[in-house]
């Protein structure tokens, strides 16, 4: 299991999934904004589909977060990720 975390920071880090899940455990709406890709709208407490486009950043409520991993990280194929808040940083937590 791995944590990706997010700050208002701005970064050129981007974390790339291959056909991952996610699920929105904020309790905010969040918006995945793509390097290439549309942006997703990803409700409160849903699942997405599967993914596979490189994250820019994720916006919730009015803030863009992050990742503040140390280069561009990728997400092996088929892993859940769930995202947290935990005080002013969103948490990825990836898992098999």
């Amino acid at each position: 299991m791995a944590t990706i975390q997010f700050t208002d920071v701005p970064t050129l880090k981007t974390v790339k999934p291959s056909k991952t899940v996610f699920l929105n455990n904020t309790g905010q709406d969040v918006v995945l904004k793509f390097v290439t890709a549309p942006d997703l709208m990803l409700p409160a407490y849903t699942i997405s589909t599967r993914i596979s486009a490189a994250i820019d950043c994720i916006c919730l409520g009015a803030t863009n977060y992050y990742s503040t991993h140390s280069q561009n990280y990728a997400i092996a194929e088929d892993c859940t990720a769930v995202l947290t808040l935990a005080g002013q940083r969103l948490l990825m937590v990836i898992s098999p």
